[in-house]
């Protein structure tokens, strides 16, 4: 195909695609390669945007406009037990005009499937993975719209219309800045950081992570476009996701980390702890880096997560590769210490099941798993819900990326819940770790428009 297509030329091709026979098949059909799927974000509130999944770095977008379909998790249960209604979705033929146009399911999970949802949970549920109506795709070179069997001609036009039309919405600016309407328990968070401190050092466990929340509120709606359009600006690096639940509040966020992807086969995963601040000074900036990578506190931990991710692939993968020392990840205002890992996944293990092996990591849980969890329980006066979840997508063919749910916040008309933690370990500074958790709230909070 030769230049971009017209919008009566893409009506036209989807017209004849469904005559033909294929009204009960999946459509994929390229759209002008100036189109921004982005966009819809900020369209009318006809456009009902249910969720979206970006990597700027990699040039991947993923939005989903209303739901053909969802797979819903019941309480207790496992990513993994999402797969077989899954692969009922996507039981239709396709008919696409390039690979990357196919089905994909979109969605997340809790960090803990068993506890009862508490504000500002309750619409999520356990977890959930939803097909749209209308999936629209920037992928590399390839921009286009994946339509859910049923959907015609006429109703694709009037979506991809309104995104065309509004491709200068992107750049809208925030809206006036949050009151903090309730702030981190700063005595009670030092007082957990002490405790589980010496719990570590007497060698009861390895490691916790304990996660703190607060709460923003403003005199308008929040815009989840605003925000979603200051994080990828300030993180290209990172998994840029919003999910949207039945009750219209929207979960989103920038998380540094992926959890795992598959393709082709092909195994990677993350593993990301150790963290320190960023400075505008180049010299100090790269003391500071030098210092995370020569700190023993950090490096302990972060070889804790390593090790918990080979244990987890272990049995599922092959060619398993981890370099025996970890590289700084940079990111605007802060730095980690980071370690891919790269394996060939084994006959019979799909990506669900990946996920499952691997979540939550020490990274965002502790080790062991089962007393760390225990100890969040004991320290947390809240509930997680997804944040430190598993979000992302996947394909038809078993491929796809999950990301931990880490920047992340809830946004629920003129209020946002933030989260964030910190991994604890036996010589864990109370204050320092304060300092560490409120720092890693200001992607948020600047994404939201800030606080006064």
């Amino acid at each position: 195909m030769t230049g971009d297509p017209t919008l009566s030329e893409i009506e036209a091709r989807i017209h004849a695609r469904r005559r033909n026979g294929a009204a009960r098949a999946f459509v994929g059909v390229r759209l002008p390669s100036s189109f921004d799927p982005r966009s819809l974000l900020r369209g009318p509130a006809a456009v009902d945007v249910v969720a979206s999944y970006e990597r700027p770095q990699a040039d991947r977008t993923l939005v989903g406009v209303g739901i053909a379909g969802r797979v819903d998790l019941h309480r207790g249960d496992g990513p993994a037990a999402a797969r077989a209604a899954a692969r009922v979705l996507f039981d239709a033929p396709l008919d696409a005009e390039a690979p990357p146009l196919g089905p994909r399911l979109l969605g997340g999970f809790r960090f803990n499937p068993g506890p009862a949802a508490e504000e500002p949970w309750e619409a999520f549920g356990a977890g959930s993975l939803v097909l749209p109506r209308m999936l629209f795709v920037r992928d590399g070179d390839v921009t286009g719209v994946v339509l859910a069997p049923g959907v015609d001609a006429a109703e694709a036009k009037v979506v991809v219309a309104d995104a065309i039309e509004g491709a200068g919405r992107l750049s809208t600016p925030p809206g006036p800045p949050l009151r903090m309407a309730r702030d981190i328990d700063r005595a009670g968070w030092r007082t957990s950081v002490a405790n589980i401190a010496a719990e570590v050092r007497a060698g009861i466990y390895e490691k916790a992570v304990l996660a703190a929340t607060m709460r923003l509120e403003g005199d308008e709606p929040i815009s989840v476009a605003a925000t979603l359009h200051q994080l990828r600006a300030g993180y290209p690096k990172c998994h840029v996701f919003a999910l949207r639940a039945t009750d219209g509040a929207t979960f989103l966020g920038a998380s540094p980390e992926l959890l795992v992807s598959l393709e082709g086969g092909r195994v990677q995963t993350l593993a990301l702890a150790g963290s320190i601040a960023r400075s505008d000074d180049p010299a100090e900036d790269e003391r500071l880096g030098r210092a995370l990578l020569d700190s023993a506190k950090d490096r302990i931990e972060h070889e804790t997560v390593v090790r918990a991710i080979r244990e987890g692939l272990d049995g599922a993968t092959d060619q398993l590769r981890a370099p025996n020392h970890p590289q700084l990840r940079r990111l605007r205002n802060i730095q980690h210490l980071a370690t891919e890992i790269t394996g060939r996944v084994r006959e019979g293990v799909d990506l669900l099941g990946l996920v499952e092996r691997l979540h939550p990591t020490p990274a965002v849980c502790g080790w062991p798993r089962v007393v760390a969890r225990d100890v969040i329980e004991a320290h947390e006066d809240f509930d997680r819900g997804w944040y430190a979840g598993p979000v992302g997508w996947m394909d038809a063919e078993g491929n796809g990326e999950f990301a931990v749910a880490l920047r992340s916040a809830v946004v629920r008309g003129p209020r946002a819940w933030l989260f964030a933690g910190n991994g604890i370990m036996g010589d864990s500074d109370p204050d320092e770790e304060l300092a560490e958790v409120q720092l890693k709230f200001r992607p948020l909070a600047e994404a939201l428009g800030g606080f006064a």
